[in-house]
C-alpha cells in the first residue's frame, strides 16, 4: 500500500504543482477571500468583523492586495499583465509584509481547510507565500487523492478501478488542487473516505480492516468540514458502499473495535462541522443577511420547483465545471477535452447499466441518482431567498465517488483477466488519450492569460508574451507534459502486473464474513 500512495502523492502533487505556479494570482474562482480567510485563520483570527464587503480581517498587504488583481476576470480576451499595465493595474504596496485590513466573503467557512493551507504566509512576505499556500494546497489534496487510489490497490479486483481513478482525476480537479480553495481537497477527501468504505465492504479481511478504518476515520473528519455542503457528500461516501454490504457482515463489523472508532472519530468532526455550519449561518448568512455580503444572485425569489428544474436540465452544462472550467468560470477547456471525459463516462455508465446487476445495479444507481439529483435538491432549498448559487466544481465529489464507484462495481461483477491484451490495449489507449486531453487544458489555459485565446503560439514559447509565470512558459508545459507522460507509464505498468482474479466468484467478497 505505501508505494502506491508514495508515487500517486508524488505525481499528483507535481501535477498540482504545475497548475499552482503556471496560474496567474488570483485566477481562480474567488481565490483572493479565500487567500483572506486563510492568512487570517493562521494568525488566528477566525471569523473577522461583519460589513457590506464581507468579514474585516488582518492579513499582510500583499494578501490584501490579490483583491485587485482581478482585471481579467470574466474577460477572456485579457491577458494577465492588466494587474501591472493598463488602466485596472493595482500597485505593489510599499511594505507587503504590513498588516492591513481586508474584507473577505469567505470570512465565515469552515476554518479546518484554512488553517492547514495559511501557515506559509507567516513565513513568507510577498507573492512567494501565495504560490506557497497554494502548493500546499495541491498536496493536501493530493494525499487524500493517492490514499483512495492505495486503498483501491488492495482490493483483490481491480483492472478497470484504475481506469475509473484515471478518469476521476479531471482537470479541473488538478486546477482546484493548484490554488486556494477548499473544493480539491473536499472531493479528494471524500473520495477517500468512499474507498475505504468499499474496501471494508468488499474485502473485509481483519488484516486489514484496521488500516481502512485509519483512513476512514482521517478522511471523513476532514472532508465533512471542508465546506458547508461537505456533510452531505460525507453521508452518501458511507452510505452508498453499505448498499453492497449484506446484514450479516453489517453485524460482523459493528463488533469491530476499528469500526466503532472510526465512527466516532468522524462523527466528532461531523458534530464540529455542524456546529460551526449552524453557529456561523454560513450557507444562509447572505439570505438572512444581505446586507453583509457583496454577493448577489440572479433568480432571488423564484421558487423551489423552478430551482430543481433550472438545475436539473444543466446537468451536462454544470459538468464541465467538474471537468474544465477554470480562471473565474471564464476559462472553459477546448471542446476536445469535454468529448474525452463524456466519451469515457458515457463509455462507464452504459457499461454499469447493461452488465450490473442486484446489489452493484442498486449501488450505481444509487451514485448516478446523487450525481443528477442531489444539486438540483440543494439549489432548490436555496434559490427563494439566494438566487442560483450552483456551480458545477461544487458536484466533483459527486463526480469522482460515480466514476470510482462504477469502475470497481464492474471489477467485481465482470471478474476480468488482467492479463487480457484487450484490457491492456483499452487501459493504455485510454491513459494516453486522457493525459493528451490533461495537457492540452493546462496549454489553452495558459495560452489565454499569456498571449490571449488567439495569441501566437511562437510568442508565448520563445517570443517576450505580455504575462508569463514565474520560470517562464516553456518550463510549466515541459514539466506538465513529462509528468503526465510519467503517469501513462506508471499507470500502464501497474495494469500489467495486476494479478488474476484466480476464478474468485464475483460476490465472494459481499457474501463473506469478517
Amino acid at each position: 500500500m505505501w508505494r502506491p500512495l508514495l508515487v500517486v502523492w508524488s505525481l499528483l502533487s507535481a501535477l498540482c504543482a504545475c497548475w499552482a505556479l503556471a496560474t496567474p494570482i488570483s485566477a481562480s474562482p474567488d481565490e483572493p477571500a479565500h487567500l483572506v480567510r486563510a492568512a487570517s485563520v493562521a494568525r488566528g483570527e477566525w471569523v473577522g468583523t461583519p460589513s457590506p464587503d464581507g468579514h474585516l480581517v488582518t492579513v499582510p498587504g500583499y494578501i490584501a492586495r490579490t483583491q485587485q488583481l482581478t482585471c481579467f476576470a470574466f474577460h477572456y480576451e485579457r491577458t494577465a499583465d492588466c494587474v501591472t499595465d493598463g488602466p485596472d493595474a493595482a500597485p505593489a504596496p510599499s511594505d507587503p509584509a504590513a498588516p492591513t485590513t481586508a474584507p473577505t466573503t469567505a470570512g465565515l467557512y469552515n476554518p479546518l481547510y484554512y488553517l492547514v493551507v495559511g501557515w506559509p504566509s507567516q513565513i513568507f512576505h510577498d507573492d512567494g507565500g501565495i504560490y506557497a499556500m497554494r502548493v500546499v494546497s495541491g498536496i493536501l489534496a493530493s494525499l487524500f487523492a493517492a490514499l483512495a487510489f492505495a486503498v483501491l490497490w488492495t482490493l483483490p479486483r481491480r483492472a478497470l478501478t484504475l481506469l475509473g481513478f484515471a478518469l476521476a482525476t479531471t482537470p479541473a480537479l488538478l486546477f482546484l488542487g493548484g490554488s486556494v480553495n477548499p473544493t480539491a481537497v473536499e472531493a479528494t477527501a471524500t473520495l477517500s473516505l468512499f474507498a475505504a468504505m468499499l474496501a471494508v465492504v468488499l474485502d473485509p479481511r481483519s488484516d486489514r480492516l484496521a488500516g481502512r478504518a485509519a483512513v476512514v476515520a482521517v478522511s471523513g473528519a476532514f472532508a465533512v468540514n471542508a465546506r458547508g455542503l461537505s456533510p452531505l457528500w460525507v453521508l452518501l461516501a458511507i452510505a452508498a458502499p453499505l448498499i453492497l454490504a449484506p446484514l450479516p457482515l453489517i453485524r460482523d463489523l459493528l463488533r469491530r473495535r476499528a469500526v466503532w472508532i472510526a465512527a466516532g472519530v468522524v462523527a466528532a468532526g461531523a458534530l464540529f462541522a455542524v456546529g460551526w455550519t449552524l453557529g456561523s449561518n454560513s450557507l444562509y448568512n447572505a439570505v438572512e443577511n444581505p446586507d453583509s455580503t457583496p454577493q448577489h444572485f440572479p433568480g432571488q425569489g423564484t421558487n423551489p420547483l423552478s430551482g430543481f428544474w433550472i438545475t436539473l436540465v444543466c446537468t451536462i452544462e454544470y459538468a464541465h465545471g467538474a471537468i474544465g472550467l477554470f480562471g473565474w468560470l471564464d476559462t472553459p477547456a477546448p471542446p476536445e477535452v469535454f468529448f474525452v471525459w463524456a466519451a469515457l463516462i458515457g463509455a462507464l455508465l452504459l457499461a454499469a447499466v447493461c452488465l450490473l446487476r442486484g446489489r452493484f445495479l442498486v449501488f450505481a444507481v444509487a451514485l448516478l441518482g446523487a450525481y443528477v439529483l442531489l444539486p438540483p435538491i440543494v439549489q432548490a432549498a436555496y434559490i427563494t431567498g439566494g438566487g442560483i448559487i450552483w456551480q458545477g466544481r461544487y458536484a466533483l465529489p459527486l463526480l469522482v465517488c460515480l466514476c470510482v464507484g462504477l469502475a470497481v462495481a464492474l471489477d467485481r461483477t465482470l471478474d476480468i483477466a488482467p492479463a487480457t491484451r484487450w484490457l491492456r490495449r483499452l487501459t493504455l489507449i485510454s491513459l494516453v488519450t486522457l493525459a493528451a486531453a490533461h495537457f492540452y487544458a493546462f496549454e489553452s489555459t495558459l495560452r489565454r492569460y499569456t498571449v490571449g485565446p488567439t495569441g501566437s503560439l511562437k510568442v508565448m514559447l520563445i517570443g517576450s508574451p505580455p504575462w508569463s509565470p514565474p520560470g517562464g512558459v516553456l518550463l510549466w508545459l515541459l514539466l506538465t507534459a513529462a509528468l503526465l507522460a510519467a503517469g501513462v507509464w506508471l499507470g500502464d505498468r501497474a495494469s500489467r502486473r495486476l494479478p488474476l482474479a484466480a476464478g474468485l466468484p464475483a460476490d465472494h467478497a459481499v457474501h463473506s464474513t469478517v
